[in-house]
């Protein structure tokens, strides 16, 4: 608000962004036709919108004039493109067709074409048993060497004395290593 501002008035550069966010805000939910820049003409509920005037439609239908080629007649074809955002430099008119849908909706109602449902992520509500196969470990002969290969080798004959770490007895490790 600027200093001498009363509140919502429209010569206020704030206050006139918010008296036309609530002015659009009120369409929110509506069923709605808006005019498109190539005369295409959308209908759809109108989800969401910013201040470039983008808006989101959700069950949102395409209606547009086609010409036929040998005549001079015009007719509608229409299309059913879901949910769809349109760029607010493309919208030349907007009009409310029906108001929002007075009963909110029930939790166990499908969605339709357009609209947004939560998808779970492929994990189980209950609690497992067991991991799920693939996810239990490395698979046998696969990745590194097998358990007999790890275990530590007793010192045999036929050559110097050996710690478990590869390195003679009597040498010292490298810098930075701890004396064994």
């Amino acid at each position: 608000q600027a200093s001498g501002c009363a509140g919502f008035e429209e010569s206020c550069a704030p206050c006139a962004a918010m008296v036309k966010n609530t002015k659009m805000q009120q369409w929110l939910n509506y069923r709605v036709r808006v005019t498109v820049s190539d005369s295409r003409v959308m209908v759809g509920t109108f989800m969401a919108f910013d201040k470039y005037m983008n808006m989101v439609l959700s069950d949102c239908e395409e209606y547009r004039k086609i010409k036929a080629k040998g005549s001079d007649e015009e007719r509608e074809a229409k299309r059913m493109l879901g949910l769809i955002i349109l760029r607010g430099e493309t919208v030349v008119s907007m009009t409310a067709e029906a108001p929002p849908p007075s009963e909110p909706r029930k939790a166990g109602q499908q969605a339709g074409p357009g609209r947004g449902q939560a998808a779970g992520r492929g994990v189980p509500v209950a609690p497992l048993q067991s991991a799920p196969a693939g996810l239990t470990g490395p698979v046998k002969g696969v990745g590194g060497p097998g358990a007999a290969q790890m275990m530590p080798q007793s010192v045999g004959r036929g050559g110097p004395a050996r710690l478990p770490g590869g390195m003679p007895m009597g040498a010292r490790p490298p810098p930075g290593m701890p004396p064994m």
